[in-house]
């Protein structure tokens, strides 16, 4: 097995590690004290336990699978994650603070947005794949990366399922990869300061007409409206929107350089609720400290750097573009998690990867984990044999 692959094995082993730990200090007092939880302090530790060594063996036997496959089922895995969004408007989908997000199929939920980002990652990677030798001229190119397999996932993501975080994650993949891999950058440019501008304004028009408590809760979009509000103003509505981000923030600040220590938070008691899901990062850095957190992020750091080498050393295209998207997703999970923690972004709902409970994006993205083994095995793969040809030639020679 190639160095890289064991360094990415074991920097997913220790976040999922990590995570775990993680986890149990944060639901551990909430799960003890809940009849739902059977008041079982480990209750939520196993469910993500399972979920946790499921993802390890599926990665570790995807890593032997010809990830080339994937660029011919690519339209029909793209259509059926797309078209399993629809399953959210019927008996099979589960509800949980006014969102139908998650598919109950027997006694596993799974959460249809998780199957649509990789499944849009293969999309485009197989499309860019195909049309390589038209990159250069095929003006549409970018156009059509954005709008069909970016914009029409993204919105369907969030009409039908209601989940901001992950259709602002996909038009992020969907923009990186098409800056990467295409040659619009006045196009890319363009939408960039559009869309930077129309944060800039918004914020502004909102900050000047913000609406009272009572104002934001007889309104019809106050659940999503207020969210936005108490990013710009969250002691306003400390009572409600703005009560989440308010302790998050002082869980971070509490932490100081080398935090409280493990499983001493004091927010995530009453404070936090469901700490262990997008809230986590707060526990990180309250118990863990300001050391804690960088810790963290530099072994995202570090994966995320070994997944950019992959893409580059990829023996084809196809491989190139498929595990850049699979890094630009794990990298912007993580900036907007961090992002909502702090304050910098409005709460959009994206969960910590790898860190945050949730059995079914913690498959997803370990089942990617192991499309970029299976990449970089079919490249060391075909480094070998070209090596071993070049030896048997100047043998015969």
């Amino acid at each position: 097995m190639d160095r890289i692959d064991l360094r990415v094995i074991a920097c997913v082993i220790l976040l999922n590690v990590f995570g775990l730990i993680m986890i149990y200090s944060a639901s551990a007092y909430s799960c003890s004290t809940l009849a739902k939880y059977n008041y079982d302090s480990l209750y939520l530790l196993k469910k993500q336990g399972i979920f946790v060594l499921a993802g390890i063996v599926v990665m570790l036997l995807l890593q032997y699978f010809n990830y080339n496959y994937l660029q011919k089922l690519a339209p029909i895995i793209f259509l059926v994650s797309v078209g399993s969004l629809f399953l959210l408007r019927t008996g099979l989908a589960v509800r949980s603070h006014g969102a139908a997000r998650w598919i109950r199929l027997g006694p596993v939920q799974l959460q249809v947005a998780e199957l649509v980002k990789i499944a849009m990652v293969i999309m485009i990677a197989a499309f860019v794949a195909k049309h390589a030798n038209q990159v250069q001229r095929f003006k549409n190119m970018a156009v059509y990366l954005w709008i069909f397999f970016t914009i029409i996932p993204a919105g369907m993501v969030m009409f039908i399922s209601n989940n901001l975080s992950s259709a602002l994650i996909i038009l992020g993949i969907g923009f990186m990869l098409s800056f990467v891999f295409t040659n619009q950058e006045k196009l890319h440019g363009i939408i960039a300061g559009i869309g930077l501008i129309g944060i800039f304004v918004g914020r502004k028009l909102l900050a000047k007409n913000l609406p009272t408590q009572k104002q934001l809760n007889a309104s019809s979009s106050s659940f999503r409206m207020g969210r936005f509000y108490a990013w710009i103003d969250p002691e306003r509505y400390a009572g409600d929107q703005g009560f989440q981000p308010l302790q998050g923030k002082y869980a971070v600040a509490s932490g100081g350089l080398f935090g409280k220590g493990l499983g001493n938070s004091v927010q995530k008691l009453d404070k936090i609720p469901e700490a262990q899901n997008d809230m986590i990062f707060s526990i990180v850095c309250e118990e863990l400290g300001l050391v804690g957190a960088v810790v963290l992020l530099a072994m995202f750091l570090f994966l995320i750097y070994h997944l950019v080498r992959i893409a580059v050393n990829s023996e084809n295209l196809f491989g190139k573009v498929l595990v850049m998207g699979i890094a630009f997703h794990i990298s912007l999970q993580v900036l907007i998690n961090v992002g909502v923690v702090l304050t910098i972004i409005p709460n959009t709902g994206a969960s910590l990867p790898f860190i945050s409970y949730g059995g079914s994006a913690v498959l997803f993205t370990l089942a990617e984990m192991g499309i970029v083994l299976s990449v970089n095995r079919y490249h060391m793969r075909r480094s070998l044999q070209r090596k071993r040809a070049e030896l048997e030639k100047e043998e015969e020679q």
